[in-house]
C-alpha cells in the first residue's frame, strides 16, 4: 500500500481480500487488468495520432517555409507561378462558390466518422478510469516524498542542485537549505559511489517495513 502510494496514482492488482475490505481493489482482478490493457491502448492509440499530426504540421510547415523563401528570392518566377496557378483553377471551375460548398461538404461528410470515434474512444477511456480503484499520491506530500518519488522514477543519481531544479520546474517550490536538510536526515537517501554529493533513493527503503541505507559493499543492512 505505501508503494502504491508512493507510485501514485496507481492501481493494483491482488487476489488479497485485505485491500478489497478497506477498498483499495477488488477480489476479482482479472477484469481490472483487462481494462487496464485496454485504457493502455487506448492511451497509446491518441499519442500515436498526435505523433502522426504533428509530423503532418511540421512537414506542411517546413514546406510552405521553403516556397516561401523562394518566393522572396524570385518574386517574378512567383508572381507569374501564382496567377498561372489561379486562372487554370478558374477555367476549371474550383473557384466557383458552388464547388467550394460542395468540396467542403464533402470534406465535412468524411471527418464525421473520425470525430465519432475519437469522441467513442474518449467515452470508453472515461468509463474505464472511472471503473477502477486507484490509490492516489498524498494531496500535500513531503519534501522527502517529492523527493523520494522524483528520484526513484528518473532511475539516476542527482545533485540537490539538479534535483530541486526539477522539482521547481513541476511546480513544488522549495528551498535549497530544506532540501539538503531533510535528505541528510531521512535515512533512505544515500550519497552515489561516483559523485560526493549525488543522492539517491535506497532500493529497499521505499516501501519496506523498516527503513534500510546501501552499504558500500553492495549489501543492504538495517
Amino acid at each position: 500500500m505505501a508503494l502504491a502510494e508512493f507510485l501514485g496514482p496507481c492501481v493494483i492488482v491482488t487476489q488479497d481480500s485485505v485491500f478489497s475490505r478497506f477498498g483499495f481493489a477488488v477480489i476479482e482482478w482479472i477484469p481490472v487488468a483487462q481494462n487496464l490493457l485496454r485504457l493502455a491502448g487506448l492511451e497509446a492509440t491518441a499519442a500515436n495520432a498526435l505523433v502522426l499530426i504533428e509530423l503532418a504540421l511540421r512537414l506542411f510547415g517546413a514546406g510552405a517555409h521553403r516556397l516561401m523563401i523562394l518566393a522572396a528570392r524570385n518574386p517574378l518566377a512567383a508572381t507569374a507561378a501564382v496567377g498561372g496557378l489561379l486562372w487554370w483553377c478558374y477555367r476549371c471551375g474550383y473557384l466557383a462558390r458552388d464547388n467550394w460548398r460542395r468540396r467542403l461538404s464533402r470534406a465535412g461528410e468524411a471527418t464525421v466518422p473520425l470525430l465519432e470515434l475519437a469522441s467513442a474512444g474518449m467515452t470508453e477511456h472515461q468509463t474505464l478510469s472511472d471503473s477502477l480503484l486507484v490509490v492516489e499520491p498524498p494531496a500535500y506530500p513531503t519534501t522527502e516524498q517529492l523527493a523520494a518519488r522524483y528520484l526513484a522514477r528518473c532511475g539516476r543519481s542527482l545533485t540537490p542542485g539538479e534535483l530541486l531544479d526539477a522539482l521547481a520546474l513541476r511546480g513544488h517550490t522549495i528551498s535549497a537549505e530544506q532540501l539538503k536538510r531533510d535528505m541528510l536526515a531521512h535515512a533512505a537517501f544515500v550519497r552515489a559511489p561516483r559523485r560526493s554529493m549525488d543522492r539517491r533513493v535506497s532500493r529497499t527503503g521505499i516501501a519496506g517495513s523498516g527503513v534500510h541505507r546501501a552499504a558500500s559493499g553492495g549489501e543492504d543492512v538495517p
